[in-house]
């Protein structure tokens, strides 16, 4: 089906992978796994054109699908054989429609109408999606879209199906709906080829394990001996566990007077997109503690922390930050945020430049220090863009750092995470807490809020939108 020999991806004069040989059988399942920045996307991106139309990589070997060489086609041509499914489902999307986006593919290839509503009929009949059918795009919640996502690249027809890190945003879930769509993709005799840090939810799905470490193919396990893996083993080649994790912190105990907080929500209302509202009251934070915010994808935990931070206007609050009532703006110049999508907040020419863009004083030790706890030093003159995606994660949190604000919150950060680097991120965060900061998670990832956070706030309580 698919034949990668002798693969080599260079970013100008930079080897990302290193002579990669590797067969994909019709109908298989394979997971490429590894620390962030070890080469997966690069190999992605080198199937799908992505890399060399997009991303000015200079691709050396042969990648041939069903004997056919993918790297002299155009990119209008290798999307005709091969799908793909992003990190981020913003990415991914041309309309507005779901339903639109769902046949998008077929009318731009020709597929006449009476031909597209068969498919999506036998689409419904696979998957069962309905309920996204002819909705506004903007207004789906993260798992819907990457659901949309995975949808739209089956019923394009293709038979290999690429993913990069599908479940770096979703909450369990949503994860367990992906499984099952994985499964029937398998049964359909769909080839998938799957960049992941995410194991748990593949133990049952995946037919070959691949470890990349370095752009090279490290190990490679086939999925009884993956199963077989324990989690000290997995930890030890910086993997993530191959079991699912349930969380075991203790919730926000209810506020008291006399518990004299730092930080306190009177009252916190919002209206955000079509009948979901948040309204949360009587909370209370503590400075040195960190709070892990979880909830189901689209029920408000990114909007909580906004209206927290006093950037969204519709929102109303009466807040209290040490015994004073804490406008916007003054809550603002207290706050640090890590962005979910951190392409967002990277500006400058050089990771060294990104850190020092507001705090010009800080010294090269220090943060030669931060770098280097956050494994990110040998970066440090590169460009942030240049950067994988966890990399680019690893460089905001960083920038955040070195701001010092009072009251800090991370969006996702262990988004696209390896352990190593996801522990990592742990340690730094946790070394913050003991200097007089308030510090705030949201995050489905259960393997680092257990190891990280003291308490945990669960925004459903506080929410009425009616998630699917």
């Amino acid at each position: 089906m698919l034949t990668l020999h002798n693969l080599s991806v260079f970013y100008e004069e930079t080897r990302a992978v290193h002579a990669i040989n590797l067969n994909v059988s019709a109908g298989e399942c394979v997971v490429l796994t590894g620390e962030s920045g070890s080469g997966k996307s690069s190999i992605i991106n080198a199937i799908n054109g992505l890399g060399a139309r997009y991303d000015n990589a200079r691709i050396e070997g042969t990648i041939a699908l069903d004997g056919d060489e993918l790297t002299q086609k155009q990119i209008y041509e290798i999307a005709m054989l091969v799908s793909s499914v992003f990190q981020n489902p913003k990415t991914h999307f041309f309309n507005v429609d779901t339903t639109q986006e769902l046949l998008f593919f077929l009318e731009n290839t020709g597929v006449s109408k009476k031909d597209m509503q068969e498919r999506l009929q036998e689409l419904l009949s696979l998957f069962p999606i309905a309920h996204l059918l002819n909705r506004n795009i903007f207004e789906l919640s993260g798992g819907e879209k990457q659901i949309l996502c995975l949808a739209s690249s089956y019923i394009a027809g293709c038979k290999l199906i690429l993913l990069d890190e599908p479940t770096s945003n979703l909450d369990h879930t949503y994860i367990e709906i992906l499984a099952n769509m994985l499964r029937r993709l398998k049964e359909q005799g769909i080839t998938l080829l799957i960049a992941e840090h995410r194991l748990y939810y593949l133990r049952e799905i995946l037919d070959r394990l691949i470890h990349i470490e370095k752009g090279e193919i490290k190990h490679c396990y086939t999925q009884s001996e993956f199963i077989r893996l324990s989690t000290d083993e997995l930890h030890a080649l910086g993997l993530r566990s191959n079991v699912d994790e349930a969380l075991s912190l203790p919730e926000l105990p209810p506020y008291t007077i006399e518990n004299c907080p730092t930080l306190r929500i009177d009252n916190l209302k919002l209206s955000f997109e079509k009948q979901c509202n948040l309204h949360v009251s009587n909370l209370a934070f503590h400075t040195n503690y960190i709070y892990g915010i979880v909830g189901k994808n689209g029920c408000g935990k990114s909007s909580f922390i906004k209206s927290l931070i006093g950037v969204m206007k519709q929102s109303k609050e009466t807040v209290f930050y040490r015994d004073k009532q804490c406008n916007k703006r003054k809550r603002i110049s207290l706050s640090s945020l890590v962005m979910q999508d951190v392409n967002s907040q990277l500006f400058s020419e050089s990771v060294e430049h990104e850190l020092t863009l507001t705090q010009k004083n800080i010294s090269e030790v220090s943060l030669d220090s931060i770098l280097e706890q956050l494994n990110i030093r040998e970066f440090k003159n590169v460009h942030p863009m240049s950067l994988s995606g966890g990399q680019k994660q690893r460089v905001a949190i960083a920038t955040s750092i070195v701001d010092g604000a009072a009251l800090m919150y991370f969006d996702e950060p262990t988004s696209g995470m390896d352990y190593k680097n996801m522990l990592a991120i742990s340690h730094c965060i946790q070394s913050l807490k003991s200097q007089k900061r308030i510090i705030f998670i949201v995050s489905h990832d259960v393997e680092f809020l257990n190891i990280t956070c003291d308490y945990i706030l669960n925004i459903e309580r506080f929410s009425t939108r009616q998630l699917q």
